[in-house]
């Protein structure tokens, strides 16, 4: 999962068209899955990994295998779709998951955009 996470903190420096979104406050989001936490920190326009937050309790959270996580960190399936399937579970008001489903796929890999064009 660490391997994803630093790709998609690098996916979202380098695509400056998710930058805009991450201008207004901070927001914290906890990814759980089977084998671990991982808190993720939107703040000024940057991405934060966080990995030693015991007893941090923080709203958003979003559970799930580990395996669609990383799905869901290379923007290859919705955030709501893998809630929808019954994939992922989230704790997190409507707006905030909106956000997240929009960081979350636009951070997809411009690779995929070039085969639509």
């Amino acid at each position: 999962m660490k391997e994803a996470m630093k790709a998609f903190q690098l996916a979202v420096k380098q695509q400056g068209h998710i930058l805009p979104l991450l201008e207004h406050g901070d927001l914290r989001v906890n990814l759980i899955s089977e084998l671990t936490t991982i808190q993720i920190l939107f703040k000024n326009r940057e991405v934060f990994i966080l990995h030693d937050n015991e007893g941090t309790q923080t709203i958003p959270e979003i559970r799930g295998d580990l395996q669609v996580i990383k799905q869901l960190l290379e923007g290859k399936e919705r955030l709501r779709t893998l809630e929808r399937n019954g994939q992922l579970t989230i704790s997190a008001p409507i707006r905030t998951t909106l956000l997240l489903e929009s960081i979350f796929y636009l951070t997809k890999s411009q690779e995929n955009f070039s085969k639509i064009i």
